[in-house]
């Protein structure tokens, strides 16, 4: 049997003990664990608007959506429990009712999915670029994956997607152009910047943000 290339590498934290213990006694109708997923339509709220969020690292950026578009409904799915615990205490502590979170490996994820067309906007901002040669096989945004991505998306939905790796933005936009999505890469900040974003700004390195609008 082959083995599934991974997106990520999970290390040890000294903080693992009390993140799986916070979760393992999470609410399980804002926590969801890959392994108890069936559907995407199961989790979503009923609402025109549904925003996912993938790979969302400490839940700044998919907190902050979440709080100021209350009509709207976000799901976040993330690999690492340090994330996935620091955003559930703050949906517990601020009572957030429009926000569900998912640890696992979206890929997979994905692939047990059953639904298309669901949600209106999907977020991927600064996945791991995976920037030796030799690891660049590990990067999520491949041609079957976006046309997965495309395959849960709306009419007139978007996928934005952000990275500050040239390199890495060539080849998404390769890959766009070969399964002929249109897109534009736009410039500017992000008033609500992740983790990663503040980083890059910092250290001066170019943001490409890309908006992919689904047509048909």
């Amino acid at each position: 049997m082959n083995k599934t290339i991974k997106s990520f590498s999970k290390a040890r934290s000294r903080f693992s003990v009390q993140n799986k213990s916070l979760l393992s006694e999470a609410d399980k109708n804002i926590f969801l664990q890959q392994e108890n997923f069936k559907d995407f339509k199961n989790l979503l709220n009923e609402t025109d608007r549904n925003i996912l969020e993938i790979g969302f690292g400490d839940g700044k950026h998919l907190y902050r959506q979440a709080e100021i578009n209350p009509n709207n409904f976000f799901m976040g799915v993330e690999v690492f429990e340090s994330g996935l615990a620091n955003i559930y205490k703050r949906i517990i502590k601020n009572d957030l009712r429009n926000l569900k979170i998912m640890e696992g490996d979206i890929a997979e994820i994905i692939n047990k999915n059953k639904s298309l067309k669901i949600f209106t906007k999907i977020y991927i901002l600064f996945p791991d670029p995976w920037p030796k040669s030799k690891h660049k096989k590990r990067r999520l945004l491949k041609k079957k994956f976006i046309l997965d991505l495309k395959n849960l998306l709306k009419e007139n939905g978007k996928l934005i997607i952000k990275t500050d790796w040239q390199d890495y933005a060539e080849e998404i936009k390769v890959n766009l152009n070969e399964i002929g999505l249109t897109f534009k890469v736009n410039e500017g900040e992000n008033p609500f910047k992740t983790k990663y974003e503040e980083i890059a700004i910092k250290e001066d390195r170019k943001i490409f943000n890309f908006e992919i609008k689904i047509e048909g």
